[in-house]
């Protein structure tokens, strides 16, 4: 017979009571920030918010008169959609993003418990992404990352998940397709996830992962086609997704080139482009060709600077995680002495987080290295934190943009607890028996 605090332990470990707590507790908190630090659109997300006003309104996807596809369409798109059930208020783009950031608890348990976690580590990991301070923040600003995050992440639950069947191939295709018309990285997540997969799963073999992978471009290109049409027809080039690739290769391939944050347009490299800056929309096409030519030729001529800048990319990508904050200072510069506490918090658990995540994968590493694919699923939670550093090392390590990385590192922190927590423990009852021999020795 069991006493009642076994039987709400229990519970608590056996049911979906945890889950639905860690879900709750991410939306509650996330909502009481954004009512109680309401934040002002600006820089990205003012641009964002006048494109959405714009689609609202039936214009199209336009700037300054002229179609554009200088910026991705899918989160401007999003908000347009919002707008038009909501009304001209941000209620409709932050209450998406509240359900973005649901669904992220959501999947970040899901993949946890379809990779082999226990059920205390997924929810650990879950109640840890509730609680982490820079994403709660990243909710009440309007900016891509929340909702494009959840959509990759139900792409990448969908491939994890469906092991290879044909219908969730293809469903992890569709998301994928949306997911880069949000962020045109996502077109390479399957490159990085189902090569994973099939190293790190049993049962996973090469035909499988071919025909995942088929499957799932398939998808994508159901969804992305369209736009790329749209776009030949309009712009008068068959633009994939957006035409400021040009501008992110050169912004971390060049002289100037620091590895973070940099502005060409503002920089003596963009008379380079014989462009007028005043071109910049009407002639976006020819710009991104020209400054994907000045990048790739600078990175031929300088092939070791170019590494050496890859390596400081991918260390000021890591080194901190306080990017979310610039819109509180923005909105609330009175208060920056506040925000710059916050920062200081959210950087020491950032750092917590990434500590423990390396010690919740250590085993499942360790595992794949000796070939054991019993243990080693957990791997295949790192593959978008990898494909985010490569992209970083070919491009720039601005801060923000390993956002989609942390909802994984996530898994393997609250991996990284469990074995802490049980490590503890074991530590504590081998004090207690030497404790007990050595009194009953004397």
């Amino acid at each position: 017979m069991l006493d009642g605090s076994s039987r709400l332990s229990r519970d608590w470990t056996t049911r979906r009571v945890p889950f639905v707590a860690a879900i709750l507790l991410a939306v509650i908190l996330r909502a009481i920030f954004i009512l109680a630090v309401p934040v002002t659109p600006d820089s990205d997300g003012a641009w964002y918010l006048l494109r959405a006003q714009e689609m609202a309104a039936g214009m199209g996807y336009q700037e300054r008169g002229h179609p554009t596809a200088f910026w991705p369409v899918g989160y401007p798109a999003l908000l347009a959609g919002a707008l038009m059930l909501t009304g001209p208020t941000l209620t409709g783009p932050l209450i998406a993003n509240l359900m973005a950031s649901a669904a992220i608890t959501t999947l970040i348990g899901a993949m946890a418990r379809g990779l082999g976690a226990t059920r205390q580590a997924a929810v650990l990991s879950m109640l840890l992404y509730a609680v982490y301070p820079a994403h709660i923040v990243y909710t009440g600003v309007l900016a891509a990352e929340t909702t494009s995050t959840a959509v990759l992440m139900a792409g990448v639950a969908a491939l994890i998940l469906g092991r290879g069947r044909a219908g969730m191939a293809v469903v992890a295709g569709l998301l994928l397709g949306l997911a880069t018309l949000m962020r045109p990285q996502s077109m390479f997540v399957c490159m990085a996830l189902i090569p994973t997969m099939w190293l790190s799963l049993r049962a996973f073999g090469w035909r499988r992962a071919l025909a995942t992978m088929l499957l799932a471009v398939a998808g994508m290109a159901v969804v992305v086609t369209p736009w790329t049409m749209r776009n030949q027809q309009q712009l008068g080039a068959p633009v994939l997704v957006s035409t400021n690739g040009g501008i992110a290769l050169q912004a971390g391939a060049n002289d100037l080139a620091t590895g973070g944050y940099f502005q060409v347009e503002k920089s003596p490299l963009w008379a380079q482009t014989g462009l007028s800056f005043d071109q910049r929309i009407e002639r976006q096409v020819e710009m991104d060709a020209r400054l994907k030519r000045m990048a790739i030729d600078w990175i031929v001529q300088h092939p070791a600077e170019w590494a050496m800048l890859g390596v400081r990319k991918v260390v000021l990508l890591w080194a901190k995680d306080t990017d979310a904050f610039w819109s509180l200072h923005a909105s609330y510069p009175d208060r920056s002495g506040l925000w710059r506490v916050a920062q200081a918090g959210n950087q020491l658990v950032y750092l917590s987080i990434l500590g423990l995540s390396a010690i919740g994968f250590a085993p499942s590493i360790a595992a794949l290295w000796r070939r054991r694919l019993d243990q080693s699923a957990m791997t295949v939670a790192l593959a978008v934190p990898v494909l985010t550093t490569a992209l970083a090392f070919v491009f720039t390590g601005q801060t923000r943009y390993h956002y989609p990385a942390m909802p994984f590192l996530m898994i393997g922190a609250g991996l990284g607890l469990v074995w802490l927590v049980q490590r503890s423990r074991s530590r504590g009852i081998s004090s207690t028996k030497l404790q007990g021999r050595w009194r009953l020795s004397s």
